[in-house]
């Protein structure tokens, strides 16, 4: 029980991580909850007053707290250099996650205070683990770090424009505000229509199995990607797609965690 008391006063108040943007965590929300059992989405709304999506940022708008700025860490993955997680700190992702799960499976056990932040915490820390620049890799110290980038616009010489940004806002913010004129329910439904064939392969395995997965796609990411690189506007196309099939991972994933949680 100590350990659910403790986990609780960190959930109240998160730091200020780096997280997908509004519009990302609300389309995952979007659609997982598109993905419940009539069951599990009777249960989650009831639980939290409302819809997945208008939970989703709640753990950004508590994340200016200076004591607990050690929960920053939670926002991202640890993997070996076989790609596994492997890792029992309180400060991975994953770990989180587990612990989420625990305390909702056993919720009856629990306030209604306690659950309630749990749920919405379960539902935004799902949604960045399927973030590429939130997978750390053991050997691979540029994934365990922020670093300055430079995108070009595909033109040369004068009519060329060179953007300036981070490794991780351009996973967290500059991919999805492409999608910036759609609603969290319009960028989830153009999701569901590209990757809803997946839905069952995706949803396998737990929270370990896709922690593995993740990695396996982050890593080929820091072949090519180095700190001050210029990012070619080829090299910026191909990761939209990538970007949009990773939070359909999130959206899948977090349904089937919940489906079961709530069966």
């Amino acid at each position: 029980m100590k350990r659910y008391i403790v986990l609780l006063i960190s959930l109240l108040a998160i730091s200020t991580a780096s997280a997908w943007n509004k519009l990302a965590q609300q389309c995952i929300a979007t659609l997982a909850e598109q993905n419940l059992t009539e069951k599990a989405k009777s249960e989650a709304t009831k639980i939290l007053g409302g819809d997945l999506a208008s939970n989703s940022w709640w753990l950004q708008t508590i994340a200016k707290e200076e004591a607990t700025k050690h929960t920053a860490t939670w926002h991202y993955i640890n993997v070996n250099s076989e790609l596994k997680s492997t890792t029992t700190s309180d400060k991975d992702g994953v770990v989180q996650i587990e612990r989420c799960v625990d305390i909702l499976n056993s919720r009856t056990e629990h306030s209604d205070s306690t659950v309630v932040a749990t749920l919405r915490s379960l539902i935004h820390l799902v949604a960045d683990m399927h973030n590429i620049s939130h997978v750390k890799i053991e050997n691979i110290p540029n994934s365990q770090r922020n670093f300055k980038i430079q995108i070009s616009n595909g033109f040369t010489g004068k009519k060329e424009k060179i953007a300036q940004t981070t490794w991780r806002k351009y996973w967290e913010s500059n991919l999805i505000n492409r999608h910036a004129s759609f609603s969290a329910e319009l960028f989830a439904a153009d999701l569901e229509v590209c990757h809803g064939a997946d839905r069952e392969r995706f949803s396998k395995g737990d929270v370990r199995h896709w922690a593995a997965d993740m990695a396996s796609l982050a890593a080929p990411q820091y072949k090519w990607a180095k700190p001050d690189m210029i990012m070619s506007r080829e090299q910026d196309n191909r990761l939209e797609p990538m970007n949009d099939k990773c939070m359909a991972r999130a959206g899948y994933r977090l349904a089937a965690l919940l489906n079961e949680i709530f069966k």
